[in-house]
């Protein structure tokens, strides 16, 4: 049997915090095995009532297995009584300038 992390049984500001480390790296791997962490820590047989997925499923899509759906880690965060936050990024990238849009003139030089 794994050991989990009692910190993060049944308590979403924990669990919050946990995936929040996990979804700033940016790295999926990690965040599956940060969502993995969570569930393994959680009453899986309670935890698959209130999402309505079932207990297998849970272990196979977030076990590392297979790409979850967005909708069954959606189910999953809800289980686990938090939710997503979009915020803009802390660096951001310079991006390049807009395509123009339109056809290019005719003749070079007559705009």
């Amino acid at each position: 049997m794994t050991e989990f992390d009692p910190n993060l049984r049944d308590t979403p500001p924990n669990i919050a915090a946990h995936l929040n480390k996990a979804f700033e790296t940016d790295d999926f791997a990690l965040i599956i095995k940060a969502l993995n962490e969570v569930m393994r820590a959680q009453n899986v047989s309670a935890l698959s009532r209130a999402t309505g997925l079932r207990r297998d499923r849970l272990y196979k899509t977030f076990g590392g297995h297979i790409d979850p759906d967005f909708s069954r880690v959606l189910k999953l965060l809800e289980g686990f009584d938090v939710q997503i936050t979009i915020t803009p990024r802390k660096i951001i990238k310079a991006k390049p300038p807009p395509v123009k849009l339109g056809r290019p003139p005719k003749y070079p030089g007559s705009d």
